[in-house]
């Protein structure tokens, strides 16, 4: 009994623990070179129980990153997800994303192709999304083009997800506004 009590506590004091800062982008050539040219203007880390999951890193106008910037329709903006955990992630998308993706009111066949995404990233896969007014955003996966979204509802939804006022993570949040990579 008090094994599992002392488990218990180890595992509960390692969730807790924040976030280590996120490796440098290893995408060069993100985002693409239409003007306006975009600069890396926030970056964090996702680790879970020690263990990397993906780095993110924000590009802007300018930096340092800030929301009311970020969450401008008007303002171009690219998203970088790198793949840090080793081998394949497991399971579907996380059910918290999807939520904000139908609360965003993302098409569901947008939201399958994302989920699909997702269930087939692995260690060192990079997951870019740019977001260009009057264009849209383009997913990618390895510089190759996975889907087309007209307007800025998905590049929205993805920054709610991570430094939106409702984020998921407060510590992820924390990283992407602190304007240090």
């Amino acid at each position: 009994m008090r094994w599992a009590l002392g488990a218990l506590l180890l595992v509960s004091a390692l969730c807790s623990a924040s976030p280590l800062p996120a490796a440098e982008p290893q995408s060069a050539a993100l985002p693409s070179a239409a003007p306006p040219p975009l600069a890396l203007a926030g970056c964090a880390a996702r680790r879970f129980l020690l263990f990397p999951v993906y780095d993110l890193h924000l590009y802007l106008p300018q930096r340092p990153a800030s929301e009311a910037v970020a969450f401008d329709p008007g303002t171009p903006k690219a998203m970088e997800l790198t793949v840090t955990y080793p081998g394949n992630i497991p399971g579907r998308m996380p059910g918290s994303w999807r939520t904000r993706f139908e609360e965003r009111r993302l098409p569901p066949a947008l939201i399958a192709d994302l989920d699909r995404l997702y269930q087939n990233l692995k260690g060192g896969d990079v997951l870019a999304i740019e977001y260009r007014p009057g264009r849209g955003s383009v997913v990618r996966l390895n510089t190759v083009t996975q889907t087309v979204n007209p307007g800025p509802a998905l590049i929205e939804a993805l920054l709610d997800i991570w430094m939106g006022p409702r984020a998921l993570n407060p510590e992820i949040r924390a990283q992407l506004l602190s304007g240090h990579c």
